[in-house]
């Protein structure tokens, strides 16, 4: 019997239990979101300067949050009056500033101060720096000095955050897919809190780094246990839905964490403020529930029964013995390869290549996730910084991938996944390989067509999760999202690379993320659809995926292949 079977003739695909566990799953997306985007200000680089040694107005002359009636001066306006000791130098721009890095020396003599300021000696900051205060009261770069030459370390922390998620995603997807959806989210959920809040007492750039990993691999083990675990308890009318859902969440705890920042302004509070709400998802260790499709999928049918009985007092509804009794047979048919059962056999990484159609399935979807996390950072990372409030422009950056959502979810269950996903990323290759055409002028065209690209990266990025959740099959499902989110964490690590490109040839980034996606959009074309298809559980099925047509009776599920005759249905026996 299979679960599909027993949601659309018995317990009802979207009943009140399905509503339940999809809301809690969901909202888990709104920690993991935040804690993904916090480097955002946890990292922020304020307006800095070396601080003075000997001159007592270095630091409480540092422009602060001003007190009411009082109107700060503007940073400029205060460096103004350090010209004496600050040197000026051209910045990428190619316009004079004031140095960040480097001070006069503090021993001038009488003649030194009729000298032009090119030949005053200069130094390194060797005493500190003054951190303008008005919009970061502190962030790590603060705390640390992660300027000038130790600005290198700023970056190391993302990527080794990233190297976490990359950990994480492969781990927790064995281990889910290995002991369970249920166990492995509960872990996850009191390792983020953990992790989380000693994150905010790091009293050294290492452990804040290390923690940091370790945020970072418990973060997405939970995000994709979750999205796979809420997926799989739904009929496939409510697939899309759900993957949609999901991101509305991830995308709310972007918005969120922009204003507990805007509200805190001090790092270690905003790290607090992100980490210690996950204690309310404790609860779930009363109230969430395994996977049923997971338990049959494994043969644990005495633990699928206990968990569909609860679901049906749920729903308010009854299953007949005889479905207990079938599904205790667990028998699956194949045309090609005859009856056989569900074993207790252990699945591991080679399932997701062993066989050729899985192979090529997986090794798509892996690209597929490598070139969109590249490219959306990539994008992110070489669009020029917004004038204006960082706080309001990141919450309005953010809201814009709302859009993206609807489009995706629009057009998934009207045209299919695959469909809106090439289509995509096809707009964002043609998108950014036209800025190459650009003259350096119009800059604002450039600028417009790599928005759009932008937004066909995130459009196909908010779909792929749940295309490649119905590629998987259900016995290495997690593991398959775990792998190929871990080479996507790979791109994401690259994109900075690429765009340092730009300064040989500006669009030479965009170009080639460009062309990354249009290949990918081309590669796309020889995965199945899914749209409508039940979802596999086993590794055979997953390899007949987009070969044959799934039939569904009430005991079996028949796989007939297309190119035979509708004949072979009449040997199938509906009960």
């Amino acid at each position: 019997m299979e679960y599909d079977t027993i949601l659309s003739d018995y317990l009802g695909e979207y009943g009140r239990f399905q509503k339940l566990t999809i809301f809690c799953m969901a909202v888990l997306a709104t920690p993991v979101g935040m804690h993904s985007m916090a480097m955002a200000f946890l990292g922020a680089v304020p307006e800095h300067h070396c601080h003075l040694p000997g001159r007592s107005d270095s630091v409480s002359a540092a422009p602060h949050l001003a007190l009411p009636g009082e109107l700060a001066p503007t940073w400029l306006e205060y460096m103004h009056t350090l010209n004496d000791s600050i040197p000026l130098e051209k910045d990428a721009n190619e316009e004079w500033t004031h140095s960040k890095c480097e001070r006069y020396q503090n021993n001038v003599t009488e003649d030194d101060l009729t000298t032009s300021a090119q030949n005053k000696s200069k130094l390194q900051c060797t005493d500190g720096w003054v951190y303008d205060k008005r919009l970061y009261s502190s962030s790590v770069v603060t705390e640390f000095d992660l300027v000038c030459d130790r600005a290198w370390l700023r970056e190391l922390a993302q990527a080794i955050y990233m190297l976490g998620v990359s950990f994480g995603a492969i781990i927790s997807g064995a281990l889910s897919d290995r002991f369970g959806r249920r166990p492995t989210l509960l872990g996850c959920i009191a390792l983020l809190l953990i992790f989380g809040v000693a994150t905010a007492f790091a009293s050294h750039y290492v452990i804040f780094v290390v923690l940091r990993f370790f945020v970072g691999a418990v973060g997405v083990g939970l995000y994709y246990t979750a999205f796979v675990l809420g997926m799989e308890v739904l009929g496939q009318s409510k697939r899309t839905m759900y993957g949609m859902v999901v991101t509305l969440f991830l995308v709310g705890g972007y918005i969120g964490l922009g204003v507990i920042a805007y509200l805190t302004r001090d790092w270690m509070k905003l790290q607090l403020a992100i980490s210690v709400p996950v204690t309310v998802f404790l609860t779930y260790y009363w109230i969430a529930f395994e996977s049923p499709r997971w338990l049959l999928a494994n043969g644990r049918t005495v633990e699928a029964r206990e968990v569909i009985d609860r679901a049906a007092k749920i729903n308010k509804v009854e299953i007949p013995e005889k479905v207990y009794e079938l599904m205790n047979e667990n028998i699956h048919f194949n045309e090609d390869v005859g009856p056989y059962e569900t074993t207790q056999r252990v699945y591991n990484v080679l399932d997701l290549v062993r066989t050729p159609n899985m192979r090529k399935n997986t090794f798509i979807v892996a690209f597929s996730w490598f070139v969109c996390t590249a490219a959306y950072y990539g994008l992110s990372l070489g669009s020029a910084e917004l004038p204006g409030d960082p706080y309001l422009n990141y919450i309005l950056s953010s809201c814009t991938e709302i859009f993206a959502i609807l489009v995706a979810w629009a057009t998934m269950d009207r045209w299919g996944r695959k469909p809106p996903v090439i289509a995509a990323l096809i707009l964002a290759g043609l998108s950014c390989g036209a800025t190459a055409g650009v003259p350096k002028d119009l800059w604002m065209v450039s600028t417009g067509l790599a928005m759009v690209g932008r937004f066909g990266v995130s459009v196909a990025f908010d779909i792929l999760p749940l295309y490649s959740a119905e590629i998987f099959p259900t016995v290495v499902r997690n593991m398959g999202i775990g792998a190929v989110s871990m080479l996507a964490r790979a791109g994401g690590i690259l994109a900075p690379f690429v765009s340092l490109l730009g300064k040989s040839w500006a669009p030479f980034p965009l170009v080639i993320f460009g062309i990354m996606c249009f290949l990918d959009g081309v590669a796309i074309l020889t995965i199945p659809e899914t749209l409508g298809v039940p979802l596999p559980d086993t590794l055979e099925e997953a390899e007949n995926l987009g070969n044959c047509r799934i039939v569904q009776t009430v005991d079996k599920v028949v796989t007939v292949p297309t190119e035979e005759k509708t004949e072979i249905l009449d040997k199938v026996t509906s009960v």
